[in-house]
């Protein structure tokens, strides 16, 4: 992969350090999930935290019109769940195998444990939460301040794959800015021109994603 390449690819997974992760993974259990399997739907009893080891998974929740809309995807390394876990509140949202995965499942109990007795684990875990918290506040503060062209910028660089590709029709881009499909169509059209990204069907494939990412940050 070019350097070029791995700027892109970020997932929704919450950030915690690498250390704090192996010690959650040593205590947890491996589970394998065969392309498009729910691990977790909506109203699920929420007792883990899943780190993914292998493959890709999509996050999902029913907007209010009753239609599925994608927040992203998480890749090899992500984290997911911490803050369900430990409250043991049922799920919110639908987390399903793309392409046939590995995770391991750390359970509420042991995360509490860990959080007693490991120091490095609780730092993580700490960490991992404020980082969350932060992630929220930022994605706040972009839908009030940047324009749409810098909000879907972002969006495309945050939920791409390991090759730049995001695996979202327009219709699904759309709904998860809260805006019009023919907004969307319009700006990705532009990022075409500027050659950013290629469109396919079903799919935006980001070419410069540098120049993306910089747009992303412009108001």
């Amino acid at each position: 992969m070019s350097e070029e390449k791995s700027k892109i690819g970020l997932t929704l997974g919450l950030d915690m350090p690498l250390e704090a992760v192996e010690i959650l993974r040593s205590h947890g259990t491996t589970r394998t999930y065969q392309t498009n399997q729910m691990a977790v739907s909506v109203g699920d009893d929420f007792d883990n935290l899943f780190i993914v080891e292998e493959g890709r998974f999509s996050i999902s929740i029913i907007d209010r019109h009753g239609r599925s809309s994608i927040y992203g995807y998480l890749g090899a390394g992500s984290t997911w769940g911490l803050k369900a876990a430990l409250t043991g509140k049922p799920a919110s949202f639908f987390f399903e195998a793309v392409e046939e995965s590995t995770v391991t499942c750390v359970s509420r109990k042991t995360l509490w444990t860990l959080i007693d007795n490991n120091k490095i684990a609780r730092h993580g875990i700490i960490f991992s939460l404020g980082w969350a918290v932060s992630m929220s506040t930022s994605f706040g503060h972009q839908e009030r301040t940047l324009p749409l062209k810098s909000r879907l910028a972002n969006f495309l660089i945050a939920n791409a794959d390991k090759h730049g590709t995001v695996e979202l029709p327009q219709a699904v881009l759309a709904r998860n800015l809260g805006v019009s499909r023919y907004a969307v169509g319009s700006h990705l059209q532009d990022f075409k021109r500027r050659s950013l990204i290629e469109i396919e069907y079903g799919r935006v494939r980001i070419i410069a994603p540098d120049e993306l990412q910089r747009l992303g940050t412009r108001r």
